[in-house]
């Protein structure tokens, strides 16, 4: 618990800096006076000045912020309120754009680390009835090799590449008997029906093949050859040994009456086996799984690449959207103690995917900043264009104050309300 305070910590306090860094050095290239930068929320631990500018550590790692001087009283030629529109505006969208930077950099950086890339063959083990799917002629033991020209290594790189076309058609490379089909799949739905997904498909990692039986073994008895790859035992999906063997100690306490069964892929064929009842570990069984391919792109290659992910992000999140409207999803927010959680368990996995998941929180602090609610960026924004709209006639400082701290008290109020659904959600043991 206390690693995953300290991680969160770090990674928000990280993301605040850079925010307000932003804020920052565009608000002195303008030549406004910076009073005071903050990382975290007062009360203040402690703090130094340099070059007529506060730097202070606050208590409350939920924030940040950038004082500057007359932030509504343009009577001082150096405040912020007395320079023209578009040098507030610049300000302003300054940490929300370095926010919107960043995680290019950091997904460019975990391009360009060496990593460990699960391979496997992606098979389909089942299609729904009159889904798309269906109708573009995908059948069960299909192994799926490009979706819209992204290569499928997994499971999880064809449920992405499916999720940013919604509602729009792909494209899909199968390999069937041997050969390779090009299958059209019209438009995946943002509102299928229950259990089946946007296109209708169930899907296994083909990783763990069978090396070899033992004649009469109980992996004999139970029907598996060699060459097989087993997808799932039990229910369970199989990426590993270790999945195998637990898959296999689950079903050995099976009621007799309901016995477990084992899914394989054989020869472009999904079949399914019934183990004995005296299976066990499946003696005689030997396995081998795919290696996984190390890789590591070069700078301009690990730049595509990270503004591609980019871009797979904000489709899926406008996909998301489409489906809480259409009802086919409900909304899960998190607040700090819920990120915190998450960071924690994301940290866990690896170094790569806690920086995929701080870019994550990057681009979510740029689009939230950027939108019109008072006391964050966009609200002071949106301010600043009605002053533009009325032909430069500012509203009142008190107005605006106010507006802001009616804002804030808000902004405050749904962090609570948030946190304590978060905190419901731990106690109750599940993870968002």
């Amino acid at each position: 618990m206390i690693v995953t305070i300290l991680l969160f910590v770090a990674v928000l306090g990280f993301l605040v800096v850079m925010h307000e860094l932003g804020h920052f050095t565009v608000a002195k290239l303008a030549k406004v006076r910076v009073l005071e930068f903050g990382v975290g929320l007062p009360p203040r631990v402690f703090g130094f000045t340099r070059g007529g500018t506060l730097y202070s550590l606050n208590l409350l790692p939920i924030g940040g912020f950038v004082r500057m001087l007359g932030e509504e009283d343009p009577s001082a030629p150096d405040s912020f309120a007395a320079k023209p529109a578009w040098q507030r505006l610049a300000i302003l969208a300054a940490g929300p754009a370095m926010n919107a930077v960043l995680p290019v950099v950091l997904l460019t950086a975990v391009f360009m680390l060496p990593q460990s890339v699960p391979v496997t063959d992606v098979a389909v083990t089942g299609v729904s009835p009159d889904s798309p799917a269906a109708q573009g002629g995908v059948l069960p033991g299909d192994v799926v090799r490009t979706a819209d020209g992204r290569r499928v290594r997994t499971s999880g790189d064809l449920v992405t590449a499916i999720n940013v076309r919604l509602g729009a058609d792909t494209r899909w490379i199968v390999e069937r008997g041997g050969r390779l089909v090009e299958l059209h799949i019209a438009e995946a739905r943002v509102a299928p029906p229950s259990g089946q997904g946007a296109v209708g498909v169930s899907l296994a990692d083909a990783r763990l093949s069978v090396e070899g039986v033992s004649r009469g073994s109980p992996a004999a008895r139970s029907g598996l050859q060699a060459g097989d790859f087993i997808l799932g035992v039990g229910g369970q999906r199989i990426l590993s040994e270790e999945n195998l063997r637990d898959a296999l100690a689950a079903a050995s306490d099976a009621p007799q009456d309901a016995p477990a069964t084992v899914t394989a892929l054989r020869g472009g064929e999904v079949v399914t086996l019934e183990l004995p009842p005296d299976a066990g570990a499946l003696d005689g069984l030997s396995v081998a799984s795919k290696p996984e391919e190390r890789q590591s792109l070069g700078p301009i290659a690990a730049l595509g690449a990270g503004l591609g992910r980019i871009g797979d992000i904000l489709l899926l999140v406008r996909n998301e959207a489409s489906r809480w409207i259409a009802g086919a999803a409900s909304i899960e927010v998190a607040g700090p103690i819920g990120i915190a959680q998450i960071t924690g368990d994301v940290a866990r996995i690896g170094i790569n995917p806690l920086i995929t998941w701080t870019a994550l929180l990057s681009l979510n602090l740029a689009v939230v900043n950027l939108l019109p609610i008072p006391a964050l960026d966009g609200g002071r924004i949106a301010f600043v264009l009605v002053e533009l709209a009325r032909g430069g006639r500012r509203l009142a400082p008190s107005k605006e104050r106010f507006v802001h701290a009616v804002g804030f008290a808000l902004l405050i109020g749904l962090i609570v309300a948030v946190s304590v659904n978060d905190i419901r959600r731990l106690l109750s043991g599940w993870s968002i």
